[in-house]
């Protein structure tokens, strides 16, 4: 019996390519730029103008209204009209105070944030009293018994007329940056451990968020007056898109938790774990906001 030897032929065919590979360099990996704030100048919109003129509306003829049933009642009620005027007058004037105290702190977190020197720029700067003016600029807006006031005071008082504009920024970051900073890291600390707990007793969602609301208010206010910056009540509209992006993720982790919880049963460990989780995120958040608040009024390196 004769076998028939099969010759083996291959399924995949070679062939040579004579080309040569391209020699292209890959490209290079680009760094990581820091976060730059960059704010570019508005008009007076639309909506602002359409809302304080229906204030200074609403305002004015309240005012013509009062001054006009002083006028007339003037002659029959001498004494009760008289003291009506006072107390009026007194009250447009704290009304005006106010008003101007709000105007002034709006304006001072803008030039806060626009004037923060550049440290690095100093250092190289041949100029000595061109570094002090610029730094003397700066702690010119830091508010009277704040503690930025206090630790730039103990910066001048350790200045020599022989030093250099680098020995002089890097003593400015050793004795006023530095200091400032871990005062601020500290108080945001002690804040994120006052949100969690909160979070944590909280009974709903809505006395919780107003909690996280008050306590975010808090924070921003104290870590801008460790910095030496205090903006009033209108000045806070400056930092408040901070706070929006805080709150706006503590809503979607709410949604979360609250998913989380249909999905198991009432059970008080349930409800343990949700309160938890919340106090975790809470306090989270809330460095969240005072790590970025401090990258906003610190002094670019």
């Amino acid at each position: 019996m004769s076998t028939t030897e099969k010759t083996y032929r291959s399924k995949v065919t070679q062939t040579e390519i004579d080309m040569q590979p391209p020699d292209h360099a890959m490209p290079a990996k680009r760094e990581a730029e820091p976060l730059t704030i960059v704010e570019p100048d508005k008009g007076f919109s639309a909506k602002w103008l359409a809302l304080l003129s229906g204030i200074g509306c609403v305002v004015g003829f309240s005012l013509f209204e009062a001054v006009t049933f002083i006028e007339s009642n003037f002659a029959s009620s001498p004494v009760a009209t008289s003291v009506l005027a006072a107390v009026l007058g007194v009250f447009v004037l704290s009304v005006s105070f106010m008003t101007l105290g709000e105007v002034r702190g709006y304006r001072k977190v803008t030039q806060f944030i626009h004037r923060r020197p550049k440290l690095s720029e100093l250092a190289r700067n041949d100029s000595r009293q061109a570094t002090l003016d610029a730094l003397q600029l700066h702690a010119s807006q830091f508010t009277r018994h704040s503690y930025a006031e206090q630790c730039y005071k103990h910066f001048t008082g350790l200045l020599k007329a022989d030093h250099s504009s680098a020995e002089i920024v890097a003593m400015y970051r050793q004795f006023v940056a530095q200091p400032i900073k871990a005062k601020a890291s500290e108080v945001v600390k002690k804040e994120s451990m006052a949100s969690g707990s909160m979070a944590f007793i909280s009974p709903n969602h809505l006395i919780q968020s107003l909690m996280i609301l008050w306590i975010s208010m808090r924070t921003i206010k104290r870590v801008a007056k460790v910095y030496g910056l205090r903006p009033a009540t209108a000045g806070n509209w400056k930092l408040m898109k901070i706070l929006a992006q805080n709150l706006a993720a503590q809503s979607i982790f709410d949604l979360a938790t609250d998913e989380m919880t249909n999905q198991l049963s009432g059970s008080l460990a349930a409800k343990l774990m949700e309160n938890s989780a919340e106090a975790v995120a809470a306090g989270a958040l809330n460095v969240r906001l005072g790590k970025t608040l401090m990258r906003l009024l610190e002094e670019e390196k």
